[in-house]
């Protein structure tokens, strides 16, 4: 079974139907597509893959400077959040790693690679999934790296930057770095509540993990960034990387989408009211559990165990959450779509739990 969602080619050819049939709500990416700039700078663009992008990806960085407000010296560049999350990994070397449980299955396979030991801290339903304050306790000297999702996939539980920063101060004590990958928090309205880049001059243990291509709408192209203050391991973690890992039609397309702010506005409105319109509906149907969520994609906990397959026979695929550490076979994920996908997913639902 596929770690991640959006598996829809491999999901068509095993059925042996086109993949164009299939209303795909196992990834999360913003449902309103490519923005028109984006698409126009692309296209604008796209001569210039007959030369080397610019090795120091001068423009890039300056461009994320703008939007961000984070200095130029302290981002990381990446072919997508994942190689970023790997470059960490593989830059500063951990031997003994923390990592939520359930969360995004990437930290793992990058600490995995290197041989790191990988501990667990447990959420638990009863806490709605939050990190509670046990996971201070999880942290001491023999820890050299701490991962945090934030809002959690596929949870969704968002996490208040002062409560990472109690993390954080605990950890710099015992000279841990915690890594927070931000990647879905561009899909919230208030995200200055949650966001930690206002903590990287205070703490130079601090690395942060953004990808560029859900909120655009992208991810075919690949691109993410971070953001780290601590110029030692900066060196450390952009050594591992390889050279011109950004391509230069990503590059053109995420300072186009920075510049595109109708789009950011129209999507920041549209995924809080579908988001909310898919909640409300589906915590209606009897036999779904629905967990309250923050950005978009929700998660879902039933007794129904064919509910995947189920759902596969109205051509629409969800996330299958059986292979998130600390999740049974009775959790799944789906993501926000438009009005019209969000309805045809709640009618097969009610179709299916009736």
């Amino acid at each position: 079974m596929s770690k991640h969602g959006g598996n829809i080619e491999e999901v068509a050819r095993r059925l042996n139907i086109s993949s164009k049939e299939f209303l795909d709500f196992s990834a999360n990416i913003n449902p309103l597509g490519l923005s028109e700039k984006v698409k126009k700078s692309i296209e604008k663009n796209i001569l210039k893959i007959e030369r080397y992008p610019d090795i120091t990806y001068y423009d890039l960085k300056k461009a994320i400077e703008d939007f961000e407000g984070v200095s130029y010296e302290n981002i990381l560049l990446g072919n997508g959040a994942a190689e970023i999350i790997f470059n960490i990994v593989r830059g500063i070397k951990p031997k003994k790693a923390l990592v939520l449980a359930p969360t995004f299955s990437e930290y793992e396979e990058a600490l995995k690679s290197i041989g790191c030991s990988i501990e667990h801290f447990y959420l638990r339903e009863e806490d709605s999934f939050s990190i509670t304050n046990d996971i201070l306790e999880k942290i001491n000297e023999d820890l050299d790296v701490v991962f945090i999702c934030n809002p959690n996939n596929p949870t969704g539980v968002l996490t208040k930057s002062k409560d990472i920063k109690e993390i954080l101060l605990k950890a710099w004590e015992t000279n841990t770095v915690i890594v927070v990958d931000e990647s879905f928090l561009d899909f919230r309205q208030d995200k200055n509540i949650y966001e930690c880049k206002k903590l990287l001059d205070s703490f130079k243990n601090l690395i942060i993990v953004k990808s560029a291509t859900k909120f655009f709408a992208f991810p075919g192209i690949r691109i993410g960034y971070g953001f780290i203050s601590n110029n030692e391991l900066k060196k450390k973690i952009d050594g591992v990387g390889i050279s011109w890992s950004v391509n230069t039609l990503a590059k053109e397309a995420l300072i186009a989408g920075f510049l595109d702010k109708e789009y950011i506005k129209v999507s920041l409105e549209f995924a809080k009211n579908e988001k909310n319109y898919l909640y409300e509906n589906l915590k209606n149907i009897k036999g779904l559990k629905v967990f309250k969520p923050s950005v978009n994609f929700i998660m879902i906990k039933t007794q129904k165990k064919d509910l995947y397959e189920k759902l596969l026979e109205h051509k629409i695929i969800i996330r299958r959450c059986n292979n998130y550490y600390g999740l049974s076979d009775e959790f799944y994920r789906v993501a926000v779509r438009t009005r019209e996908e969000n309805k045809k997913l709640i009618e097969a639902l009610r179709l299916i739990m009736m």
